[in-house]
């Protein structure tokens, strides 16, 4: 019984080491990402002056890179009185073994004014399977979330909104986007150590 323990933490460890990011971006050039197989939207029914996500360019410097190497978005995304409505999708990446996304958002503090944000999942046909509820994004720095999706059949790329009233939102940024997907040889690895317990046992009862 010991040595199965040991061959699944060894196994366990082993998967740890596998895990690879498949996606890592930091914005470095914004112009650039659609040729990287992002995809940039601004779906706001009054669109303003700007277009939708843009380079960074005001208000507080990158998480992580040169001054202003993040994405970000503004009020101007819409027109005056209207309701913002932009997104940013990440590349496909497979979901078969699941997923797990991490970023960095900040904020201009602006008395008066707020930016919303909201996250998910799509599926290969670009359909929202999981969108966490819109939330205010902190002003006092560089905040880093993180979201997982399990395993499941397909690709699925991750989206990004900035959502909310436009005559109350100011200025929002997106930095350090990472998607670790598990190698499927941990996988692998992982069902040899269970089939090596099951081994284990059969030989003691024999």
């Amino acid at each position: 019984m010991k040595k199965a323990l040991v061959a699944l933490l060894v196994s366990g460890m082993m998967s740890s080491a596998f895990a690879g990011v498949v996606i890592e971006e930091g914005f470095d050039d914004v112009s650039s990402l659609q040729g990287k197989g992002w995809i940039l939207e601004n779906k706001t029914t009054s669109p303003g002056v700007t277009p939708g996500f843009f380079q960074g360019n005001t208000g507080f410097t990158s998480q992580s890179g040169a001054d202003y190497s993040y994405v970000a978005a503004n009020y101007n995304n819409a027109a005056p009185g209207g309701t913002l409505n932009t997104w940013l999708y990440t590349p496909e990446f497979s979901t078969v073994v699941g997923a797990t996304v991490s970023f960095w958002l900040n904020a201009i503090d602006e008395a008066g004014f707020s930016d919303q944000f909201a996250y998910g999942f799509t599926d290969a046909s670009g359909l929202l399977v999981d969108l966490v509820p819109t939330f205010t994004v902190g002003t006092n720095g560089w905040t880093q979330y993180s979201a997982y999706i399990g395993p499941r059949e397909g690709t699925a790329r991750f989206a990004f909104q900035y959502t909310g009233a436009a005559d109350t939102a100011s200025y929002v940024g997106l930095d350090s986007v990472v998607v670790d997907v598990p190698e499927p040889s941990s996988i692998l690895i992982l069902a040899a150590g269970a089939m090596g317990l099951v081994a284990a046992r059969r030989r003691k009862r024999a």
